[in-house]
């Protein structure tokens, strides 16, 4: 088995329905350029967190058996806060509509945790088939490991493709008026934005997409960008998309910044592998957990219209952080 410890940071990923993992191995602490070929990880808030980026110093192709230790976590209580919440929940549904079309609220649950951060990784990539699985590591950060069903941008030069993933539930439909709306914010969001960025866009979608024990209703955008526009400028128009955020994207960051009350740090910003010119895997850091000092803290949120209800969308964050959960 690798020694991933001899490495400055690393990142290990598996993409959707891969039988093979790939890890990024940087040997130093330099500073990697925006242009370079890296691993990276960005923060819903540039201006609280830096972007991380791991250069590719070794590649290394895995396999399930490489990455087995037989040393199962032990989660303890996780330690929430359902009244900040609901108080939080009521001041940001008492903006909507007047000043905002969505919102996304999110929360955070903590636990002491003692686990091999690898062994968690492949677990996920086991019960998570559908979804891009990911282990970061870095000195600064500890280690952040996810299950995104949610790709931002996928592809190469000739072929690109986004995704507008919103709504949520534990069964596969009928879909509920919120649910459809929700969606049908961050869809046409999407077209709008990258319709100045490409040649052509096709739609495909909406439709029902499982990821884990939940379903949530996709639209599938297929593209090429226009030569004077990079993968990075892509990045900064779209995200954080209003699946993460809310519409105005950028009045809703800001009050999510002063009144969500806590500090979400990677969660619901962009991770994957980034190569202008080669193949680029990038997805929205969601159903995410960091490992940092014995403890580890789960990640969640919903979309906030006026329609919803604060039991309803309490529970939908449940169900989303039981997928680091069961594999915790």
């Amino acid at each position: 088995m690798t020694d991933f410890s001899t490495y400055k940071a690393y990142a290990i990923y598996r993409l959707p329905f891969a039988d093979e993992a790939f890890a990024i191995c940087q040997k130093d602490d330099r500073e990697i350029a925006a242009c370079e070929r890296a691993f990276i990880m960005m923060p819903f808030d540039g201006s609280r967190h830096k972007i991380i980026r791991i250069a590719p110093d070794v590649e290394l192709r895995l396999n399930a058996e490489e990455l087995h230790t037989d040393k199962r976590g032990e989660l303890l209580e996780l330690i929430s806060d359902p009244k900040a919440y609901n108080q939080a929940f009521t001041l940001f549904q008492s903006v909507i509509p007047d000043r905002f079309q969505k919102l996304v609220l999110s929360r955070c649950v903590i636990s002491p945790y003692k686990s091999d951060p690898l062994d968690v990784f492949r677990r996920a990539c086991m019960e998570y088939p559908r979804t891009m699985v990911y282990l970061v590591y870095t000195e600064e950060t500890g280690y952040w490991l996810g299950s995104s069903p949610e790709i931002l941008i996928a592809g190469n030069k000739s072929h690109y493709k986004t995704a507008a993933l919103a709504g949520t539930m534990t069964s596969d439909g009928p879909w509920t008026y919120k649910n459809q709306k929700e969606q049908a914010f961050v869809a046409d969001y999407i077209s709008e934005t990258i319709a100045p960025l490409c040649n052509y866009v096709e739609e495909e979608g909406p439709y029902t997409s499982r990821a884990g024990n939940l379903y949530h209703i996709k639209t599938e955008f297929h593209f090429t960008l226009l030569p004077d526009v990079c993968i990075s400028d892509f990045i900064n128009q779209l995200s954080p998309t209003p699946a993460v955020c809310g519409l105005p994207k950028d009045e809703a960051k800001a009050f999510i910044l002063a009144n969500e009350g806590y500090d979400r740090k990677y969660y619901s910003g962009v991770v994957g592998m980034l190569d202008e010119d080669g193949e680029t895997n990038l997805y929205v850091n969601l159903r995410c957990c960091n490992i940092k000092d014995g403890e580890v803290t789960l990640y969640a949120g919903g979309g906030i219209l006026y329609e919803s209800m604060a039991d309803n969308e309490y529970t939908e964050t449940e169900e989303k952080l039981k997928t680091m959960e069961y594999v915790l």
